[in-house]
């Protein structure tokens, strides 16, 4: 799989998070950002944690004191179904062929214009639990995770 590595230790501070966070998006499950820092980036972690919840493995290869390096995997197969929703579409299919390559150490994100229930049934059936948060007036993101 893919690794990028990022050394952010030359980087002005207050346009780190940003370089990360642009790069994190768009790292597919399985893919690796290998950040490089003078620093614990800990709090990195934390905001990761709490806006992307099981989104993405953490491994620390080196631990200071002067060079921190962590390998921040993506766990995450991401599907945004709502463009689909909102255009009057159907996105089951789709949505049973991208949860079709999950993997068992991977996570399913589903964001969607509801909370799907019927398919929280229909993935429950397939071993998944799932956590669902309204992030916005029609705006959900479901997390499936296999049990």
């Amino acid at each position: 799989m893919t690794t990028i590595d990022l050394d952010v230790r030359e980087m002005i501070p207050r346009e780190r998070h940003s370089k990360i966070f642009d790069l994190l998006a768009g790292l597919g499950a399985g893919e690796t950002l290998k950040l490089i820092n003078d620093h614990d980036p800990l709090p990195l972690r934390y905001q990761l944690e709490a806006e992307r919840p099981d989104h993405y493995r953490w491994n620390y290869l080196e631990q200071g004191p002067e060079r921190w390096v962590v390998e921040i995997t993506s766990r995450a197969h991401v599907f945004d179904a709502r463009p689909i929703l909102r255009s009057g579409g159907e996105p089951f299919s789709a949505i049973m062929e991208a949860v079709s390559k999950v993997g068992d150490d991977e996570i399913f994100v589903l964001y969607a214009t509801f909370d799907p229930v019927p398919l929280q049934g229909v993935l429950a059936e397939q071993g998944f639990r799932y956590v669902s948060d309204q992030i916005g007036e029609d705006d959900w993101r479901v997390i499936f995770i296999r049990q």
